[in-house]
């Protein structure tokens, strides 16, 4: 491993920081059947909440095809999801030549008729990519496996890019490494900080184009050009889950309804990720964690239309919460940053005069805040929110008085200690439990 002075507090108070994780090993266990991998959902979470903070990029370079990421990784927009190691995104892919073309199909053919004697061998085939895959065959024959790779490598491949990695062999027709990618990116976006985190061979060129000031993360066992190392991706979970905890505490909330909303909405999408029964009771007696999304998905966009303002939502919150939740989240950053959309005024309803980034900023993106909690406790979490986020919230409640409670919205405060968190004092002083969730 290279030596890095660079801390993991470096990296959460650094102005424009680049988090890049590797997916299969990394963010997923490894498993034989490559679209029924256990995904840690607390690193997604600490993903998810670490692409809502300002000045922070988040991308997951995989060496999948970007098709087959998305079907086995939940996170979407603001995080970049980015394919067959850099080759492929959302936005853009590598033009593929005729000689690129021809290049995969004499790998292809090669392949077929060496795996082709080995029912348990994979072919896989990606856009820029031919892969052969003998995890299956290691299980039992873990020698048959070493001796198709041996065949599998001596395939005539052109001087063409070829990468050995966990029981696989990868033949590529594009130039494209994680290095490459990762260098371009970081330039691209003028990350100050980088952190790249990977398990594989392939991402050794990642880790060997990383500065000083950048912070490599290697996954298991294994030489690496990577600065520090982890066991497993339970690990991985811990390092992302405090590096966000330390992102938010150094960004804060930010003041712009916008970055707001993005920031916010985007704690809300991590406890998402991590519910297990939708039908859980909340902290809100009359609610369950699907009633509690439905409730977003409904209220919100149902007083926009008192502003003219139609958010075009299709998905029944209730049928599918977590896909209604981002339908809700894409829709809803798009009106806040139209500077036209966002000033349209309402002209009827509770918030008739204001416009609607007026009352996205003091109603919805509160409610998101709180309902956060909600929902985190929902599942046993103990959720923090953003401690001044939190305690300018509950100086506004108090302000109140007693009309917080004359809406019926609010049930009883809960009595709590004074050096109590701001989070929880708020949400004890609109009614919830403080211990809720967490008690056994």
């Amino acid at each position: 491993m290279t030596t890095s002075i660079t801390t993991f507090a470096d990296l959460a108070a650094t102005d424009q920081l680049l988090v890049v994780a590797d997916f299969d090993g990394t963010l997923a266990d490894l498993v034989p059947d490559p679209y029924a991998v256990p995904v840690n959902t607390d690193s997604l979470a600490a993903l998810a909440r670490l692409a809502g903070l300002p000045g922070t990029t988040v991308t997951i370079l995989s060496g999948r095809h970007v098709d087959g990421l998305t079907q086995v990784c939940a996170l979407r927009t603001p995080v970049n999801l980015v394919g067959s190691h850099g080759a492929e995104s959302a936005s853009g892919s590598l033009p593929l030549t005729q000689d690129m073309r021809a290049h995969l199909a004499h790998i292809e053919n090669s392949l077929t008729r060496i795996l082709a004697a080995h029912p348990k061998a994979e072919l896989e085939v990606k856009p820029y990519q031919r892969v052969a895959h003998v995890a299956k065959v290691a299980e039992e024959d873990p020698e048959a496996a070493r001796n198709i790779l041996e065949r599998v490598a001596e395939i005539d491949h052109g001087g063409a890019h070829i990468t050995y990695g966990k029981n696989i062999v990868e033949f590529s027709a594009a130039e494209f490494t994680k290095g490459t990618w990762l260098a371009a990116e970081r330039e691209r976006v003028g990350a100050t900080r980088t952190l790249f985190i990977g398990d594989d061979a392939t991402d050794e060129n990642g880790f060997r184009v990383l500065a000083d000031h950048d912070l490599g993360v290697k996954v298991g066992e294994g030489a690496t050009a990577a600065s520090v190392r982890v066991a497993d991706t339970t690990e991985v979970a811990r390092v992302l889950t405090d590096l966000a905890d330390a992102r938010t505490a150094h960004t804060g909330i930010p003041a712009e309804t916008p970055a707001r909303f993005r920031a916010v909405a985007a704690s809300f999408t991590a406890e998402v990720l991590r519910v297990h029964d939708w039908d859980a009771q909340t902290p809100c007696s009359e609610w369950t964690a699907r009633d509690l999304v439905a409730h977003l998905a409904t209220w919100y966009p149902a007083n926009l239309r008192n502003a003219g303002v139609d958010l075009g939502l299709r998905t029944d919150a209730r049928e599918n919460p977590a896909e209604a939740w981002t339908e809700l989240v894409s829709a809803t950053q798009a009106l806040l940053d139209d500077p036209e959309r966002s000033g349209a005024q309402f002209t009827a309803g509770p918030d008739e005069g204001q416009t609607v980034e007026q009352a996205t900023r003091g109603f919805f993106i509160p409610d998101v805040f709180m309902h956060t909690w909600d929902l985190g406790r929902s599942q046993g979490h103990d959720v923090r929110l953003d401690e001044e986020f939190a305690a300018r919230n509950l100086a506004g409640l108090e302000s109140l008085g007693e009309r917080l409670r004359e809406s019926g919205q609010f049930g009883p405060a809960h009595p709590v200690p004074e050096d109590a968190r701001a989070d929880v004092r708020l949400m004890a002083h609109i009614g919830r439990d403080p211990e809720f969730g967490l008690r056994g």
